[in-house]
């Protein structure tokens, strides 16, 4: 097991890649063999709740070196190196369908309500974009279509318009470019007053596109197909902003180079709240949250409350001091975690974080978060984080996609 172990370690070293395949590792007692998709099973099984794991094995009958493991909003995303997407339901793992990049896959996917926007990049470093329909893995009749400029940014993507930060052109000097998501031909852009470095980030509704350079300057636009006559607002953070912002209904996440975190107001550029973590913020920030319901007054003397809806939930940061977590709403501090690298999912009361070596930690948000247990999961090599709810998804090192779904 030692040995195999560490060819594993140098093939992904040399290559890049995770190969996956139907090869399997000795158990220790007995005798008999089993796969690094079993060991994955049973861990998941021990999960503090009770839930049905799944599997797939994208390895079944040819290895694939597998690059990028992504969790969109009701579909799994596998992207292999040589360019293909795997597309599978998140609740079984069916496969739904298969599509092939033209190029290597430069940065994250984006998703709108109907379609999934790639950013590919050439051997000769030129930038691609491409779009294809979720519901069949159809690609777009113009598309892909190559950028006349480098990308500095991912993509971002709504129902008419696919958004990149630009290094520019000649004669052209705008870091906000877009793409109609129908022609495939360019549509408008923005200059800022500093470099874009984070994926712009659209609110939920897609109706605004927020981008934050690299001289802390954040600037909200509208996200239509037509250029905007100005921005909805800008406001200076002081320092640079290199991770991308999160936007939720209500507000912008942004952490910059000052080690300070930000809450903006999604409409107004207003600062909600600011929280300083000693040191600078490179990567962007997390959000965990959904709408809840509570009681409010109407002002009206000895009229009955009302109930009204606002949007709750947790926002993490991270930086060489460790995993901050903080309020979404107030910005109160809820714990420092030195060593934790990020989170990862939350159930009920329950959140879970996890650190580079894949152990994954319990914390009971009912009591303080305290600690309340953990989970080894060092047999995956892919774990990506899910935003949105408890279902926990991994990929092995002998190809076996799994999921973990809350019963």
């Amino acid at each position: 097991m030692a040995r195999r172990g560490l060819l594993f370690l140098l093939v992904v070293a040399l290559t890049g890649s995770i190969a996956f395949s139907d090869a399997t590792t000795p158990v220790a007692d007995g005798g008999e063999t089993a796969s690094l998709g079993d060991f994955a099973e049973k861990a998941l099984e021990k999960l503090p709740w009770p839930a049905h794991v799944v599997r797939a094995n994208l390895g079944k009958r040819n290895p694939v070196a597998v690059e990028g493991f992504y969790v969109m909003e009701r579909q799994l995303l596998v992207v292999t190196s040589a360019g293909r997407i795997y597309c599978l339901d998140r609740r079984n793992l069916e496969p739904r369908w298969v599509n092939t990049l033209r190029y290597p896959l430069a940065q994250a996917p984006a998703e709108s309500a109907s379609h999934y926007a790639f950013l590919m990049k050439d051997n000769k470093g030129a930038s691609w974009v491409t779009v294809v329909s979720k519901r069949s893995g159809t690609q777009g009749s113009r598309f892909p279509v190559r950028l006349p400029y480098a990308a500095s940014t991912g993509v971002a993507v709504n129902q008419s318009m696919v958004f990149v930060g630009s290094l520019g052109r000649t004669g052209n000097n705008k870091t906000l470019e877009s793409v109609n998501l129908i022609s495939g031909r360019g549509g408008w852009g923005y200059r800022t007053s500093g470099m874009l470095w984070g994926t712009p980030s659209l609110d939920p509704a897609g109706d605004i596109v927020v981008v934050a350079a690299d001289d802390g300057v954040v600037t909200a636009l509208p996200a239509s197909a037509s250029a905007p006559r100005q921005a909805n607002w800008a406001r200076d953070l002081g320092t640079g902003v290199r991770g991308s912002t999160v936007v939720t209904p209500e507000a912008v996440i942004a952490g910059n180079d000052d080690g300070l975190l930000y809450s903006l107001n999604l409409f107004s550029g207003k600062v909600g709240w600011l929280k300083g973590l000693d040191e600078r913020i490179r990567s962007a920030p997390v959000v965990f949250g959904g709408f809840t319901s509570v009681k409010q007054s109407t002002g009206v003397e000895g009229a009955a409350a009302v109930d009204v809806k606002r949007y709750d939930g947790l926002v993490f940061a991270r930086n060489v001091n460790g995993l901050h977590c903080f309020d979404l709403r107030t910005g109160a501090d809820r714990f420092v975690d030195a060593r934790g690298g990020r989170a990862l999912c939350r159930n009920g009361k329950t959140l879970v974080t996890i650190d580079g070596k894949r152990r994954m930690t319990f914390r009971d948000m009912s009591n303080g978060f305290k600690v309340s247990g953990g989970l080894n999961l060092t047999m995956c090599d892919l774990v990506p984080t899910n935003t949105q709810n408890g279902e926990i998804f991994a990929a092995t090192a002998d190809g076996t996609i799994l999921a973990a779904i809350p019963k």
